[in-house]
């Protein structure tokens, strides 16, 4: 595997620690403004609209981390670029790793690469095909 694409899943990963730890500290934060509201009012829900404890959580569930990915066209990339992401695509495949973390991991969309597996997949079928239809005929041959 290339060291470009070793530094994607590094990045990938990475990406995804990250966002868990943010995550993690946001549900944190909204649970200490969820246990002030609940202390004064005894339930959020019967904490007044125009109250700070309310205010407080509803301004906090706007700051709630969104975890994105780039998600770029093949059609929008050079032919060279494009195709060492088709080769990447089909290592990660090859790999184990599902096609929207292959997409996530190689910032391309996620039907690129349902459809690059898809078309390694119908290559490969063809030529076990073949192969099988040329072992069926020498063995019909030998007879």
């Amino acid at each position: 595997m290339s060291k470009l694409l070793e530094l994607k899943i590094r990045n990938y990963e990475k990406i995804i620690h990250d966002h868990n730890r943010a995550n993690k500290r946001f549900y944190d934060e909204l649970l200490v403004l969820v246990r002030q509201c609940e202390g004064r009012y005894k339930s959020v829900a019967e904490a007044p609209d125009d109250s700070p404890e309310w205010r407080a959580i509803v301004l906090k569930r706007t700051e709630q981390p969104v975890l994105s990915f780039r998600s770029r066209k093949m059609r929008d990339m050079p032919a060279h670029e494009a195709a060492e992401i088709r080769h990447e695509v089909i290592e990660l495949y090859n790999r184990g790793y599902p096609t929207a973390i292959i997409a996530n991991i190689l910032g391309i969309r996620t039907a690129t690469a349902g459809s690059t597996i898809g078309s390694y997949q119908h290559q490969i079928n063809y030529k076990n095909t073949v192969q099988s239809h040329e072992r069926t005929r020498q063995l019909g041959v030998n007879k």
